[in-house]
């Protein structure tokens, strides 16, 4: 949420794409009240339509604690619900996700456009670095931890975001983007993993990894 006194990047900050999740055709999932003079006589700007149905499980697994939740606020529009299910490791060194766009049962998706970009949205003080495969990011905090972000099967790009929660204002930093089609591929799945090496030997050993082997 923007500081006081920067109330004009409070819509912006409102968008599901401000947001680390999915967006849908660059659209936000809840819609608020854009009339100037029902702003004023309602002293904001309330949302008018979005999420109905909103679900959550989460469960005990062997290898961590799994999480699932979906909302339909894209189910009126584009005839979508969004689901994403996560997985964090028992150390908290390992967090995987997979977002899913589904109709409903009997249903079909809405629409001649079926983009679709899965966010992260990073703090500034976070070091990113696009690996060479395009598959995936180099995270460095400030105190030397390193995390690998990866999506397994679509390409990974940085983009420009704005930081806001800031006391000293708005300030740049940058953004995960995955972007696909639903006609294509109707889900992402990614990581984030922790190393427990120094940002060299990340870097040196899955260089090695992802080297093909030559023959002989």
């Amino acid at each position: 949420m923007p500081s006081t006194g920067r109330d004009n990047w409070r819509p912006f900050a409102r968008g599901t794409a401000a947001h680390s999740t999915l967006t849908y055709h660059a659209t936000s999932s809840c819609q608020f009240v854009e009339l100037s003079a029902m702003k004023r006589l309602l002293q904001g700007a309330p949302v008018v339509s979005g999420p109905t149905n909103v679900e959550s499980y989460r469960e005990a697994v062997a290898n961590g604690d799994l999480l699932t939740a979906s909302h339909d606020g894209y189910l009126p529009r584009f005839g979508i619900v969004h689901r994403r299910v996560l997985m964090i490791a028992h150390d908290g060194a390992r967090l995987d996700g997979e977002d899913t766009l589904s109709p409903t049962p009997g249903g079909r998706i809405k629409g001649a456009e079926q983009d679709y970009a899965v966010r992260f949205h990073l703090h500034p003080s976070v070091k990113a670095s696009r690996l060479s495969d395009a598959r995936g990011v180099m995270l460095v905090l400030p105190n030397r931890d390193v995390w690998t972000f990866e999506a397994l099967d679509d390409k990974v790009d940085l983009e420009d975001s704005v930081f806001l929660a800031g006391n000293d204002g708005p300030r740049r930093t940058a953004q995960i983007v995955i972007r696909q089609d639903a006609r294509q591929a109707s889900s992402i799945r990614w990581s984030f993993v922790r190393s427990t090496t120094s940002v060299a030997a990340t870097t040196a050993r899955r260089n090695a990894r992802r080297e093909p082997e030559l023959p002989l």
